[in-house]
């Protein structure tokens, strides 16, 4: 009866081990005995009076007791024939966690796979990570601990992204309290902040409101109310994303490069232009204030590919460089299309996301302001160039990337091409851009030929009126 009182938790079966394992310890350190369950178990001297040694056999048979008494009736014959605690809960581990080969590799698979669950807060997650490497420790593996600082950032949502590439780039102080210390101080940011963002505002006791602010109120109610005719959410059709996409001329991929026939009363000359270029749609782009560089993890994106001849890496160490080239990105602002072409872009397949390092804008001279959830940027000349709104709280660009090819074919004539240098000289006479083909003056015009018949332009400004008819006889009767 008085061991049923003092013994409050559930007894040791097949589900419940390690909860037991804590529980018999702690139930063990309350009475007293928990010497009788260390390594090495506590021996009398040898001038110990024989009240000493009842009293150490008592103690002894009392932890002993406590031990076997908490387990339950299935499972009590694991301890027949063991009179020492020691050897009591040695046997119930030897049965619970025995130490193979085989339980590591269980250990150390269930370690990689812990995984941040919407359920779970941040220490929470990061104590199921310490346990399962100090579980590992008990079998003989130890884990190093920037394999624990590794794991703890390895299965983080993707709002952590920012602060994990921040930690990654730690050298010395890569270490797993450090790690431990920045998750839980960004855990706590994000949670204060949200709390405050669902806590309803107290309503004003006096309200004035002037007539901007009614005009203002009335936009905001418009905005929210009125529907695209194309897709039906809250913006109007000329702004709509999809309905320009509908409307888009098709790409390369999607017709066929034009084929032309050679007449047979001039003799055409051919040249190749590389001006047929394909786009890859809605590609999102990270603009990032840690990034040092442009990255990119796909190499469809690039213009000009250079393959490095060695793979390089950054210096947090995890991330290679398998090559660089130009971007040229097309982004629909609501002023319009705005063009961007990212020089030196880096090749990392192994990034999540596509990053566009704020520190080259910063070098570029363009000025960065970040307000009301949008970040604006602008020229060195102080003109609006960007607007990049915050979506799932990160600032993400989505752009088309126009890439250049030659494989297509245009057809021009000599006398389309003299024609066209023609009009670029300010409608000059043949001879005169021929003697300038002729002294290689010029880049593009070596070995022009052909005339030009007839020029609508030049008839129209060269013309002059017509001269009046002379007259023999004087028609008229009197003085003028």
């Amino acid at each position: 009866m008085a061991f049923a009182e003092s013994c409050n938790f559930e007894k040791l079966n097949n589900n419940n081990y390690k909860q037991w394992k804590f529980n018999i310890k702690m139930q063990l350190l309350n009475l007293g005995l928990i010497e009788f369950v260390n390594k090495q178990e506590p021996v009398l001297d040898a001038e110990a009076t024989k009240a000493d040694k009842q009293n150490f056999e008592l103690r002894k048979a009392n932890a002993l007791s406590t031990i076997c008494l908490s387990i339950d009736e299935n499972l009590k014959s694991i301890v027949y024939n063991i009179d020492s605690p020691v050897a009591a809960l040695q046997e119930i581990e030897n049965v619970f966690e025995p130490r193979s080969r085989a339980r590591i590799g269980a250990l150390r698979t269930k370690f990689l796979n812990i995984l941040f669950l919407p359920s779970d807060t941040m220490s929470s997650y990061i104590g199921k990570i310490f346990q399962a490497a100090k579980d590992l420790e008990n079998d003989g593996k130890v884990i190093p601990d920037d394999e624990i600082a590794y794991q703890m950032l390895a299965n983080l949502p993707r709002s952590y992204d920012n602060l994990v590439m921040q930690l990654y780039q730690l050298d010395k102080n890569f270490t797993s309290l450090n790690v431990q210390k920045s998750l839980l101080a960004e855990y706590d940011r994000v949670t204060v902040r949200e709390k405050s963002e669902a806590r309803p505002k107290e309503p004003a006791v006096f309200h004035i409101e002037s007539a901007v602010s009614r005009k203002k109120n009335s936009t905001k109610e418009f905005k929210e109310r009125r529907k695209c005719f194309f897709c039906g959410t809250g913006h109007i059709r000329k702004n709509c994303w999809k309905f320009k996409n509908a409307n888009k001329m098709p790409t390369h991929q999607q017709c066929k490069p034009p084929t032309f026939k050679q007449d047979e009363l001039s003799n055409p000359a051919v040249f190749y232009a590389s001006a047929y270029c394909t786009q890859s749609m809605d590609i999102e782009f990270v603009i990032d204030s840690a990034a040092t560089e442009h990255f990119v993890n796909d190499i469809n994106l690039f213009t000009n590919f250079q393959k490095l001849s060695s793979s390089a890496s950054m210096a947090e160490g995890t991330t290679n460089i398998l090559g660089k080239g130009d971007v040229n990105l097309e982004i629909m602002d609501n002023s319009g299309k705005v063009s961007l072409l990212l020089k030196n872009v880096l090749y990392a397949p192994q990034m999540v996301r596509n990053l566009i390092s704020l520190r080259k804008f910063d070098l570029a001279h363009y000025s960065i302001l970040v307000k009301n959830f949008k970040m604006i940027i602008r020229t060195p000349r102080n003109r609006l160039f960007l607007t990049v709104p915050l979506i799932d709280k990160f600032y993400i660009i989505k752009a088309n990337v126009t890439k250049m090819q030659n494989n297509s074919a245009a057809y021009i004539s000599d006398k389309d091409n003299i024609e066209l240098w023609h009009a670029r000289f300010g409608h000059l006479n043949m001879q005169g851009i021929k003697d300038f083909s002729k002294s290689n003056n010029a880049y593009g015009l070596e070995h022009l030929k052909g005339n030009v018949d007839k020029c609508d332009t030049c008839c129209l400004t060269k013309s002059s009126r017509a001269s009046f008819p002379n007259i023999d006889k004087i028609r008229t009767q009197h003085v003028l």
